[in-house]
């Protein structure tokens, strides 16, 4: 196995890359929101979104490469590799051409889906949506290679192309918008970026592995048949996981109004830039679960969902309950200015506070998905997320046209369809698999979790009644002080034995060190 000196490692590489995009986000939101009107922030929020939805074209062929190139690797299959690689790239420049028709198809009929559209914005937006499936295509090739890094272990490398991209893509936006070329300079600034992500990890993926081919491009029915075999089910998870993470958008848009659109925006982005911090917690460890279930090592496996869980707990909590208890507070410092007056922070704010309480169950839920596809149950994972995101939206359209409620409704959906569908369905069926009892897995990673959580969020309120925040200083002495609670329940609750019994002894040794010296 593995040493977890290692796990730690790529994983904090992982989240030191995306630390930057977060800090570059912080700074940067601010300047794009003062920059663009309401109507024109909510079309950009609204083109990302439709954008997102057009990846589904890549028909889990994205997801279904990075899995066998791992597998392989752990098969010491160098023909299987190659082979996955150039089958991958057939399958995409077979489906470039379909995402573009789409684009030109969404650009014409984007007044019809949101017709509170003013309508001097038609002709930009048919022209930027085929050209934004473009730079779609380039994410997808990009891709590719970003997994030939990773499945190497190679995340070093992987999160120094991403920052370089990042860098160019900043640089880009703001020089763009400065110069008031408006929704043009943001998908400038994308495309730019992309093109980059594509040459970069091209040529980091051939440092890394010298045998890796691009052409001539494989169309073998073997491969596309093993391709879409597992791709087939990350389609649809796929599918619905863009549902899930992005027609909360499309529904405001529709139903309230484009400009409502940027306060939901706002609300959501900080979970969107923090789910990727557990997201790479599994994406760590999937290279090497795969392998062990490629060598049905499954003691090994059930020890690697274990340690994922407790991570995820571990930094989660931390991350999505704090977003609860300060999202007025954060937002109000960060966003208000004028166009973004107190009305449009409050419903900003409760639109985080709700999202971040969805996002908890997926604390351990993505473990249990992940090691279900590492073990080939995609079509399981598959229909869960489907059920899962038509429900989303019926709950969604539910509270926004039955019960009134508005920007929190919308929210509030996504939270009550995980709560129903996910919470409980997941662990049971991965127990099953996995031959383990449910009260074992509940009672070693559930419990201490919760309890955790409710001896945090005590402590938060208790904060807030005692302390009032007026500035940024207050602020972050605020989140501080919460850290230094929160590491304090870690060791006692949240920590496994073994691990804070290595933890204990190391730091004795130090301070013996120290004494002697």
């Amino acid at each position: 196995m593995p040493s977890r000196r290692k796990f730690l490692r790529n994983l904090a590489i992982n989240w030191g890359g995306h630390i930057a995009s977060l800090v570059v986000m912080f700074f940067l939101s601010p300047y794009v929101v003062g920059k663009l009107d309401a109507v024109s922030y909510g079309i950009w929020s609204l083109l990302t979104v439709l954008i997102g939805y057009m990846g589904i074209f890549d028909i889990g062929v994205r997801s279904s490469v990075g899995r066998h190139i791992a597998l392989f690797l752990g098969k010491k299959d160098q023909t299987g590799v190659d082979e996955t690689i150039r089958a991958g790239f057939a399958i995409f420049t077979l489906t470039g051409g379909l995402i573009l028709l789409v684009g030109v198809v969404l650009g014409w009929c984007f007044p019809i889906f949101f017709r509170n559209v003013p309508a001097e914005y038609y002709d930009t937006v048919r022209l930027l949506l085929p050209f934004m499936a473009v730079n779609l295509w380039f994410s997808a090739v990009a891709a590719i290679y970003s997994n030939v890094l990773t499945a190497h272990d190679r995340f070093d490398v992987a999160r120094s192309i991403d920052l370089c991209v990042l860098l160019i893509r900043t640089a880009a936006t703001v020089y763009a918008l400065y110069s008031g070329w408006a929704l043009w300079g943001l998908a400038g600034a994308l495309a730019l970026a992309n093109f980059s992500s594509l040459v970069f990890n091209r040529i980091g993926a051939g440092r890394i592995y010298p045998a890796l081919r691009s052409f001539p491009l494989l169309f073998s029915r073997s491969r596309f048949k093993e391709l879409f075999g597992y791709g087939f089910y990350a389609f649809i998870s796929n599918v619905a996981f863009k549902v899930i993470g992005q027609s909360d958008l499309v529904i405001v848009g529709a139903f309230l109004s484009v400009a409502s659109v940027r306060e939901y925006s706002v609300g959501a982005m900080l979970i969107y830039y923090s789910a990727p911090f557990i997201s790479m917690i599994g994406m760590t460890y999937f290279p090497s679960v795969q392998k062990k279930v490629a060598a049905q090592d499954f003691c090994e496996v059930k020890k690697l969902l274990n340690s994922q869980i407790r991570i995820s707990l571990s930094f989660g909590l931390l991350v999505y309950l704090g977003l609860v208890f300060y999202a007025q507070p954060f937002i109000r410092l960060w966003m208000l200015q004028d166009g973004f007056d107190l009305h449009s922070v409050t419903m900003a704010a409760s639109v985080m506070a709700v999202l971040a309480l969805s996002k908890i169950p997926t604390l351990y839920l993505l473990p249990c998905i992940n090691v279900l596809s590492a073990m080939g149950h995609v079509r399981f994972t598959a229909k869960r997320a489907v059920v899962e995101a038509v429900m989303n939206v019926v709950f969604s359209l539910l509270f926004v046209m039955l019960f009134n409620i508005g920007l929190v409704g919308v929210a509030a959906g996504t939270l009550t369809a995980r709560l129903l569908i996910s919470a409980v369905a997941v662990p049971y069926y991965l127990c099953r698999k996995l031959d383990t009892p449910l009260a074992g897995f509940v009672y070693g990673n559930l419990l201490p979790g919760a309890f955790a959580a409710v001896l945090f969020s005590l402590y938060c309120l208790l904060l807030q009644n005692l302390w009032s925040i007026e500035g940024w200083l207050s602020f972050w002495e605020h989140v501080g002080s919460a850290i230094l609670f929160w590491c304090l329940i870690l060791l006692t609750i949240l920590l496994p034995h073994e691990d804070r019994t290595r933890l204990l002894k190391k730091v004795k040794k130090t301070v013996s060190i120290k004494d002697a010296v």
